[in-house]
């Protein structure tokens, strides 16, 4: 099929590495100099990858101009003209806000996904060029070149719109990573030695199919899902930053009390589990969503100490 092949000649494009990197790099140092912009960009205030978001404006923007200058192109009717050219213009602007939160989503790729993306995001600034360019026939009263132009936009901007679900659907990105781990376990279950684990330190372990960090901070122990949900690495392998841990890739932040994610690019928790120590051994069990409870337990009695809420 024509199609795979398309998008292997692109995954393979070692060319297009050279171009993409001039630009990949500085913006990059940028975003992680400034957790406060990656934030804001990313989508973390939302909960939801803000450049999903933003690209509903102009791919629905420019479809229902292209529908308005159909009916005009089709005799239907041309009172419809003035509601095209404003829906143009707002495509424009939204395509514009999309492209900023793009670059920033953009900027965490390499290898493959990142070629992919960068012919992705070369295709919507044609699509934006071609679109502005309308734009200017339109105010100038030239309609039939003005419609061309738009028309072959949103002919380019489908294909852009494939390669954004192959970055999503094939690649995971602006996807959960927690979102197939199983809930973890429901009952207490043993991961792990109480002297394996010291003051300061973090764990990963194994709890019914599902990642767990475990860590050890002021006394207590403190338990959530090890998986961050940006791209899938070990939070445990990263580092405690006061109440957090910060993801060795990309530098999200979680807080350790109750899995939620603090700084960006991050835009969903992590699961919260309670933890305990029973007979010399940490033990682990699904949580509530607002705090960790931490308890001791000995051969005679279960002694349940305060829970740390945030």
């Amino acid at each position: 099929m024509a199609t795979p092949s398309v998008l292997h000649v692109i995954e393979e494009s070692s060319a297009i590495d050279r171009l993409a990197e001039p630009i990949h790099r500085p913006v990059r140092a940028l975003l992680g100099k400034s957790p406060a912009l990656r934030t804001a960009l990313d989508g973390t205030w939302l909960s939801h990858p803000l450049h999903a978001v933003l690209t509903d404006i102009p791919v629905g923007a420019w479809t229902t101009g292209f529908l308005l200058d159909l009916a005009e192109v089709k005799g239907i009717s041309t009172k419809f003209r003035k509601s095209a050219d404003i829906v143009h213009t707002i495509g424009l602007v939204g395509a514009g806000a999309a492209a900023i939160a793009g670059l920033a989503d953009w900027s965490y790729l390499n290898d493959k996904p990142r070629r992919v993306g960068f012919v992705h995001a070369a295709i919507n600034t044609a699509v934006a060029c071609l679109m502005g360019a309308s734009l200017y026939l339109r105010a100038r009263k030239r309609r039939g070149p003005a419609i061309a132009l738009s028309t072959i936009g949103v002919g380019a901007m489908v294909a852009s719109a494939w390669l954004g679900g192959e970055l999503s659907y094939r690649y995971g990105v602006g996807v959960n990573h927690n979102a197939f781990e199983g809930p973890g376990p429901e009952t207490w279950v043993g991961v792990l030695d109480e002297l394996d684990l010291l003051e300061g330190e973090m764990r990963r372990v194994e709890a019914e199919g599902m990642a767990v960090l475990i860590a050890r901070k002021d006394g207590k122990l403190l338990a959530i899902g090890d998986t961050c949900t940006h791209m899938g690495c070990s939070l445990s392998e990263g580092r405690i930053a006061g109440d957090r841990v910060q993801c060795r890739c990309h530098g999200s932040q979680f807080r350790l009390s109750d899995g939620k994610v603090m700084v960006g690019p991050a835009t969903s928790s992590v699961p919260q589990f309670e933890a305990r120590v029973r007979d010399g051994r940490i033990e682990i069990r699904r949580g509530p969503m607002n705090g960790v409870v931490y308890t001791h337990a000995t051969e005679d009695h279960t002694r349940h100490l305060p829970v740390m809420r945030h």
